[in-house]
């Protein structure tokens, strides 16, 4: 099983290395199902950007929904990351409705390039990253009603920033997050962000939705700091929101063409002082 698990943790640390130095920090025993928790996230996350056609994405999702079925009554997929998330849901550690909910959610990323309004926005992050935070939880412990409100906010904060550092990648690739409406509302629009034209209008969508994840990020403090202790642990990777924010705001940035980061030891600091 070691070389499985070297290549789960090797997937989540390439697709997602913060919320991997964040599981790092969690008791050692929760460790392997959430490096497989945040594989699965990448692996499906990866399915839009190989894809060329929405059917073509359904079936790879149709394809996971079934791998994690089988791994999870003890059959062998010959997928890493599909036989470690049935691992864990036999063993009880994940729950096997979220991880529908989860697969569920990626629907969207293959099925449509243009987000319609704020709304479809916050219930793909709240169903997405939130969904991941909610299983981090359920992980290590927490299945009271206080996860629910915590794991949304969290998504939503941590989402919302991670898509605005992403905009570039995803702008090249025919895509755009930003909702429509909001583009619409302030003089610029979605066809406007693929042909490469930033404008007044585009950055006060993105000053408006860093205002919306500082929003977020505050709510989401409160609520995580209701969880127990072992629970909190999963909420870590909020300690980066704060900076890649404040990496965002820089006035000599293209939003089009730059991606926001942040110094490794200042990530590594957060993560290690970081109490909930």
């Amino acid at each position: 099983m070691r070389p499985s698990g070297d290549t789960v943790r090797r997937i989540a640390k390439s697709g997602d290395p913060d919320r991997s130095l964040a599981a790092l920090f969690a008791p050692r025993d929760a460790r392997i199902d959430l490096f497989a928790l945040i594989a699965l996230n990448v692996e499906l996350a990866r399915i839009a950007e190989i894809v060329t056609e929405p059917g073509l994405g359904a079936i790879r999702l149709q394809w996971w929904r079934e791998a994690i079925d089988r791994a999870s009554k003890h059959e062998v997929t010959g997928h890493p990351v599909a036989d470690a998330i049935g691992a864990a849901i036999r063993k009880g550690k994940l729950s096997r409705t979220r991880i529908a909910a989860l697969i569920d959610a990626r629907s969207f990323d293959v099925e449509t390039k243009i987000m319609s309004d704020w709304a479809s926005l916050e219930a793909y992050l709240a169903a997405t990253a939130g969904g991941v935070f909610a299983l981090g939880g359920e992980r290590l412990g927490s299945r009271g009603p206080s996860l629910e409100p915590a794991a949304f906010q969290a998504g939503l904060a941590y989402a919302l920033t991670g898509l605005m550092r992403a905009f570039p990648v995803h702008a090249v690739s025919g895509r755009v997050y930003l909702p429509a409406d909001a583009l619409l509302r302030h003089g610029t629009s979605p066809e406007a962000v693929l042909a490469g034209k930033s404008s007044d209008g585009l950055l006060a969508v993105l000053a408006e939705l860093r205002g919306k994840a500082r929003q977020a990020l505050s709510e989401a403090r409160r609520d995580v700091a209701r969880l127990d202790a072992n629970a909190r642990a999963a909420f870590r990777p909020l300690c980066l929101v704060d900076p890649y924010l404040a990496a965002l705001e820089k006035e000599e940035r293209d939003p089009l063409r730059e991606i926001a980061g942040i110094n490794p030891l200042t990530r590594f600091w957060r993560m290690a002082r970081w109490r909930g």
